[in-house]
């Protein structure tokens, strides 16, 4: 450390050379700094999305159910579990099977095609566990692809 001070220190044009390496080194650590904020906030926005859409879906299979249940009828015969599946995939961008992937339109992720189970009990929800992937670019150039886990439920418990 002291012949790094010394060559700071130095008269004869040595300083110039360190301090360049060490603007340098600083300059790397905050892009990937900077980089690793980006994509924290990414994942965060991309699952606040998922879950307002997975409100969305359980909010409308409640207001059907108690409308339901208004006219008489036992609430358990009109909650389709499966069309609760089915109207998640489609609410997620994924309507039919063959859809394996979903691009958001920003272009900053692309959705692999998640598994969306229902939930029961003492209520009804779903759980959609999916892999978000990431590409990683810098100046312009794609480096690698950073996959994410995610897992995201919405459950409405009865009163």
């Amino acid at each position: 450390m002291n012949h790094i001070k010394e060559a700071l220190k130095s008269k004869s044009g040595d300083a110039y050379i360190w301090l360049c390496v060490i603007v340098v080194f600083i300059s790397m650590l905050l892009s990937v700094l900077i980089l690793y904020m980006g994509l924290l906030s990414q994942v965060q926005i991309q699952k606040r999305e998922v879950k307002a859409k997975l409100d969305s879906v359980v909010s409308e299979y409640a207001t059907e159910m108690f409308d339901a249940i208004k006219q008489g009828a036992p609430s358990e015969r009109y909650i389709d579990y499966d069309g609760l599946v089915r109207k998640t995939y489609a609410k997620l961008g994924f309507s039919s099977d063959t859809v394996t992937e979903y691009p958001y339109p920003n272009g900053n992720c692309v959705m692999m095609r998640p598994q969306v189970t229902s939930l029961k009990g003492d209520g009804f929800g779903i759980t959609v566990r999916y892999t978000v992937v990431f590409p990683i670019k810098w100046n312009g150039n794609t480096y690698k692809s950073l996959e994410v886990p995610i897992t995201v439920s919405s459950y409405y418990k009865f009163k």
